[in-house]
């Protein structure tokens, strides 16, 4: 086994700990061509150039290859493809992967790394970052990938061998075994000759690319998706790509719904014409509702359309944005107002990769669930009652059959309204005021799910109000938006500022909006209202609610 990647990225101490698991012996090249020279690396370097401690490196490599062993080879061991393809017919290549600053953290003293010592202390990073850059392609060959920032060296040693363990079974092994446990799920988007499927699974990432090749059609993809995303999952992607000998390429966009713009769309524009893009690339969006959203408009609009594969990587992106077709853009004045209907071709969903985001970001993608359940399901809606503590931990048993559902929900709204000309405006309870608290947020301080959270809270609270929802409706509904982790009270900012963000709303009809309300649980509709009846002044003298109190369980 060799262990490949950056200075600093954990090889020399991961490696002894993943020897002991494996009952193998360590090596260490760099070690092992010190014994062999007699000098340190830093006086190799020095005396004889980097050249010829590459030569020494080689015939260091060659001499270990074959040995049952772990092995940590120096970070430029791999940068020629013909010799990743030695070590690849040698053995299994591991890339430990850190982030530039956790490397230039744990590198400290340089004295020892000659590549680092050349330039000023202010200037390390900036040199890390451009030697990951040129090697990137080298390191994200590895049939197997592990992040070692802000773990122990035994920890990264277990998540290696669960993985190859993972890998011994095979993909198709892992996804029977996955499809035997009940995890593995697949709908249908029903839409004439553009149907395409939903397939839902756990750890299946690395099994994306043939599916996307026979659903595309195409010899080439662009994957774009944001920097953190892609250092954790664009790698097992892209080699399945290869693998299905799809020509893989990646470009990274900024994160945050703020970029989500049309200066970032023209951005791509030109990434992709830097990358020969034609029509016959596939534009893959890896991340989540930002990218898929910003992704699809410009494969939408790019060479009047490119073939779009939806790859999701977050609970709101993989429950309602990646389903459906919307794809767009946001302007100052408004969110989602430019645009268009782009059906995927496929829709990938791997919730393992939630186990990498953050508490608030998964609880942000759960206010979708409780929406679709809802609007159309309360026997739905009661299961989100009893599991939504399980669901958000990511018990598979309970997560896979509730992302399911939810697909499945929007799934059959899309079939049957495509364009949203009658009953798919129902998917939007919570977001004409949510869009609003987004917008005058500047897309910054409130994330999507938790603005359509407090707009889904308020829609319920209206609809009582109003005499269409029966009496403790918004008591569920609230009650279970705050054990989410979610926020229930809209932002006090003035009545103004929100029937002045009203008045962008894309379900706008003259003077009124088409604002969603619900006649029950699992049951909505959508009335004509105004924006001033959407949120009407409260009587003179009247106080701001106080925070309601949790009801204990």
């Amino acid at each position: 086994m060799w262990l490949v990647g950056m200075m600093g990225a954990g090889k020399s101490t991961v490696g002894p700990a993943l020897a002991r698991r494996l009952h193998l012996r360590f090596i260490d090249t760099d070690a092992e061509i010190v014994r062999q020279a007699g000098r340190s690396i830093a006086e190799i370097f020095a005396q004889d150039g980097e050249p010829a401690f590459r030569e020494r490196e080689r015939g260091a490599v060659a001499a270990i290859a074959g040995r049952d062993a772990v092995v940590a080879l120096g970070g430029g061991a791999i940068g020629s493809p013909a010799a990743r393809e030695r070590l690849a017919r040698s053995g299994t290549l591991v890339y430990l992967r850190a982030r530039p600053q956790t490397l230039l953290a744990r590198l400290g003293d340089c004295r020892k790394r000659p590549l680092l010592c050349d330039v000023a202390p202010a200037e390390r990073l900036a040199r890390l970052r451009a030697l990951l850059e040129e090697r990137r392609e080298a390191y994200e060959s590895a049939r197997i990938t592990v992040d070692t920032d802000d773990l122990a060296a035994g920890d990264v040693a277990e998540r290696v061998v669960d993985a190859l363990e993972g890998a011994s079974v095979g993909v198709s092994g892992r996804t029977a075994r996955a499809r035997e446990a009940g995890y593995s799920r697949r709908l249908e988007v029903a839409l004439a000759e553009r149907s395409y499927p939903i397939e839902i699974g756990v750890g299946t990432l690395s099994a994306a690319g043939s599916e996307i090749a026979r659903r595309t059609g195409a010899s080439r993809a662009v994957v774009v998706t944001e920097a953190r995303i892609g250092r954790r999952y664009a790698g097992p992607l892209m080699r399945s790509l290869r693998e299905a000998g799809v020509r893989a390429q990646r470009v990274d966009v900024p994160s945050g719904d703020a970029t989500k713009n049309l200066r970032q769309v023209a951005r791509l524009y030109e990434a992709f014409l830097d990358r020969g893009v034609d029509r016959g690339t596939a534009i893959v969006a890896l991340g989540g509702g930002m990218v898929g959203d910003l992704a699809g408009f410009a494969a939408a609009s790019f060479l009047r359309g490119l073939p779009f594969v939806q790859v999701p990587t977050t609970l709101l992106a993989m429950v309602d944005s990646s389903v459906g077709g919307k794809v767009g853009v946001n302007l100052p004045r408004g969110k989602n107002v430019v645009g268009a209907f782009h059906q995927p071709k496929l829709v990938w969903i791997d919730v393992a990769t939630l186990h990498s985001l953050p508490a608030r970001e998964r609880a942000a993608g759960f206010a979708e669930v409780i929406k679709a359940a809802a609007i159309a399901d309360p026997d739905f809606f009661e299961r989100l009652e009893r599991d939504v503590e399980g669901v958000l931990g990511l018990d598979p048993s309970l997560l896979v059959p509730v992302v399911e559902r939810a697909c499945a929900i929007k799934a059959g709204v899309v079939s049957r309204d495509e364009q949203e000309s009658g009953e798919r405006m129902l998917l939007n309870l919570g977001h004409t005021l949510g869009h609003a608290v987004e917008t005058l947020t500047r897309y910054r301080k409130v994330l999507h799910g938790e603005a359509v959270a407090m707009g889904m809270v308020y829609a319920a609270r209206r609809s009582e109000s109003l005499g269409l929802a029966p009496a403790g409706t918004a008591e569920r509904i609230a009650d279970l938006v705050e054990r989410s982790g979610l926020p229930v009270e809209l932002p006090d900012f003035p009545r103004r500022a929100y029937l002045s963000a009203m008045r962008v709303d894309k379900k706008r009809r003259d003077s009124r909006i088409r604002y969603i309300v619900l006649r029950e649980i699992g049951r909505a509709e959508a009335v004509p209202l105004t924006p001033a009846e959407i949120l009407p002044a409260r009587p003179r003298g009247r106080t701001a609610a106080k925070p309601r109190k949790r009801r204990r369980r």
